[in-house]
């Protein structure tokens, strides 16, 4: 099926998607990578499309590449930490079917912030209540439909697709510690070995 026919099928029937997407072949990544982009350019729309009275930043403020990093890290590491738990604690859920069903969980983010951000441009201040409402129903969706898949795939009850979800984003903390000191560890070395290239030049 192609991506579009997939996101109408994930919102309108969700649990036949998640069941369909376990068929061998089924699950195609560069369909996930298709939304993630997608994703990524409605993040971009809302920021730059907003009622200026709903504008947080000024658009010279945006940065394109930092959009991109707050998207795509969360979401490549909630895939392989949550791989990594649902592994040990006996899922059913292949780690192609999870980058593709994470990806597709944020259908509702594509389609809905579009239209939540035209009406900033006809409501006011005082009218941001609605605009909240219907943002926080979106991101409300989005969490469903991850904890659907979950359930879904790797065959769990909901008690233990909640707790899976809550070991997951522990095993994304831990992933996202190990990184930062990984970066700084990195750059201490760099700058050992710089100064040490400028000591042996110095006494050359």
């Amino acid at each position: 099926m192609s991506t579009f026919a997939m996101m109408g099928r994930i919102l309108a029937k969700p649990f036949d998607f998640f069941e369909e997407i376990q068929e061998p072949g089924m699950p195609r990544v560069v369909q996930a990578l298709y939304i993630v982009a997608l994703a990524y350019l409605v993040r971009m729309l809302t920021l730059y499309a907003a009622g200026f009275s709903y504008q947080s930043r000024e658009p010279y403020e945006i940065s394109a590449v930092q959009e991109l990093i707050w998207l795509v890290v969360p979401w490549a590491t909630w895939c392989v930490a949550h791989w990594a738990v649902s592994a040990i604690l006996d899922g059913e859920g292949k780690f192609r079917e999870i980058v593709y069903g994470s990806a597709f969980a944020l259908v509702p983010y594509a389609v809905c912030m579009i239209p939540v951000t035209l009406l900033t441009r006809i409501l006011s201040l005082d009218e941001s209540g609605t605009v909240q409402m219907l943002t926080v129903a979106v991101y409300a969706w989005v969490a469903w439909l991850v904890l659907l898949k979950v359930k879904i795939l790797h065959n769990f009850n909901l008690g233990k697709a909640l707790f899976i979800i809550s070991l997951s984003i522990v095993g994304m903390l831990i992933v996202w510690f190990a990184g930062i000191l990984l970066f700084g560890l990195a750059n201490q070395f760099i700058s050992f070995v710089t100064d040490i290239a400028k000591e042996l030049r110095l006494r050359a």
